[in-house]
């Protein structure tokens, strides 16, 4: 670009930009430290297409198809553990088990 520089027109290299890279599907183009880089996509639920009977949910920073209406009929919960429902969302936890009862002497 030309710009004057101490009352002279000089030729000016341009300031490089997004719109003079092109990225690869599954990247975006962002300014790093003043260069046009492409960086992978965060994936998000707009990236995933759930089966009928599902919605998307973000499950530890990744897209996940879950039931729409969960319950613990869709959860498998590991031994020592049971499945209760807790603020709409099925959660595998563990059984607490009742206190020991002693009988001392003809009394419980």
């Amino acid at each position: 670009t030309c710009q004057m520089v101490e009352s002279s027109p000089r030729c000016i290299p341009n300031k490089p930009s997004c719109k003079d890279l092109r990225c690869l599907k599954g990247t975006t183009c962002q300014m790093v430290e003043g260069w046009p880089t492409c960086v992978a996509n965060k994936p998000s639920c707009n990236d995933l297409h759930c089966p009928s009977g599902t919605t998307c949910k973000m499950v530890e920073a990744s897209p996940r198809c879950v039931p729409i209406n969960p319950s613990c009929n869709d959860v498998h919960c590991p031994k020592g553990t049971r499945c209760e429902m807790v603020e709409t969302s099925p959660r595998c936890l563990p059984v607490l088990q009742p206190p020991l009862v002693c009988h001392v002497l003809g009394r419980w």
